[in-house]
């Protein structure tokens, strides 16, 4: 196998991951020299193609992990910095030049792979998250499929028990870390939510909270709604309106950066008791057909 016949889906590798796939001490060195690769560290390696997150993360002395691979694998992040997350041996804590390196509980993997897999970036995301942070990615790791609930009990078995209970909390059905977010906020203010509620004649609302209140939220930070999308919603929120319904629509912006007043909106509609009042029977009274003085 050629260096260009590798399967490298971020651009850099491990020398102990090119021998394991056939490549030659003959072929690397034909590597370096037409520039194919390049050596970013000892024992490593960069293509071309390199994904720039990951390139920095090695070059940094270890792998990339926790939030940043976790983010590459598809899971759903918060946003609490734009930092790399790497984590490294000890000699890679001490030539870090002052970068601090994410740990995790229990004892540490080794550096298979420039990119962490799920479960290793996880184990060490649990030591850069705070409660919420942890239950958003445990919701979209369940979501999506990726790991199962006993699969979360076993990574977290050497975290403090705080970190342990917070499994509790977590709901597979989320479709977004937003949801949890908002999810999470009105439970901690004693708000029952229901989450994914199917509505006859509305179809799946994010969230539900008593009988009547809709919440649906944004997952993106950058979402521009198409003038079909917007289309779509008012149509939506004016089907659950017929029926009875107060929705309320909330930014990704404003469930990250400028909760307070959204969740004010709620508590007012909670402390009015509109989202207990009841919905309409949707039985239309029939009029009465006046008689046709014609009729025989």
């Amino acid at each position: 196998m050629t260096l260009l016949e590798i399967e490298n889906p971020y651009g850099v590798l491990s020398w102990a991951e090119m021998s394991s796939r056939g490549v030659t001490l003959a072929e690397a060195r034909r590597g370096l020299a037409d520039k194919t690769i390049r050596r970013i560290r000892r024992g490593w390696y960069a293509f071309t193609s390199a994904d720039a997150t990951v390139l920095e993360a090695v070059t940094a002395g270890g792998v990339l992990s926790c939030l940043s691979a976790l983010k590459l694998h598809g899971v759903w992040v918060p946003v609490h910095t734009k930092k790399v997350h790497v984590r490294g041996r000890e000699s890679a804590h001490r030539g870090g030049r002052g970068r601090r390196f994410c740990k995790c509980y229990g004892a540490p993997e080794p550096e298979v792979s420039a990119v962490d897999d799920v479960r290793t970036a996880f184990r060490h995301a649990l030591k850069c998250l705070d409660d919420e942070g942890i239950v958003v990615i445990c919701d979209s790791l369940l979501h999506k499929e990726l790991l199962e609930m006993c699969d979360l009990e076993q990574l977290m078995a050497s975290a403090p028990r705080r970190i342990r209970r917070l499994l509790a909390r977590c709901d597979s059905k989320a479709e977004s870390g937003t949801e949890t977010m908002v999810r999470l906020r009105l439970q901690l203010a004693g708000i029952k939510v229901r989450t994914q509620v199917k509505i006859k004649g509305v179809g799946r609302v994010d969230l539900l909270v008593g009988t009547r209140l809709i919440i649906e939220v944004d997952s993106e930070e950058f979402h521009d709604r198409t003038p079909e999308q917007r289309e779509k919603d008012r149509r939506r929120d004016e089907a659950a309106a017929r029926l009875g319904y107060v929705t309320l629509r909330f930014s990704y912006q404003r469930v990250v950066n400028d909760w307070d007043q959204a969740e004010d909106t709620v508590r007012d509609l909670v402390r009015r008791r509109e989202h207990l009042k009841k919905l309409p029977t949707g039985r239309r009274r029939r009029r009465r057909k006046k008689a046709d003085p014609t009729a025989a």
